[in-house]
């Protein structure tokens, strides 16, 4: 989550009807806008060495990696050809 926790993204906190953090930020391919949200008790598991995988199992592997990398699904293909 190195991405979604640095000064490109910004974060909204909700506390119904579940505690969960929203992070938003631009894919640093299409600048296009982002958003993933995460319960807060898996963003701490996260936070005491959890992978991400293992705290985030409902995530798609596009969340994840624009959570990590700051790249979407759509930069991905971009970038590297559409898989």
């Amino acid at each position: 989550m190195r991405y979604a926790l640095s000064n490109a993204c910004s974060h909204t906190e909700a506390y119904a009807p579940k505690h969960t953090y929203t992070f938003s930020g631009p894919c640093i391919v299409t600048n296009k806008m982002q958003s993933v949200t995460v319960e807060a008790k898996d963003l701490f598991k996260y936070h005491q060495g959890a992978l991400i995988q293992e705290a985030f199992p409902y995530l798609t592997a596009d969340e994840k990696e624009w959570l990590i990398s700051g790249t979407s699904k759509e930069g991905w293909d971009i970038t590297f050809g559409d898989t």
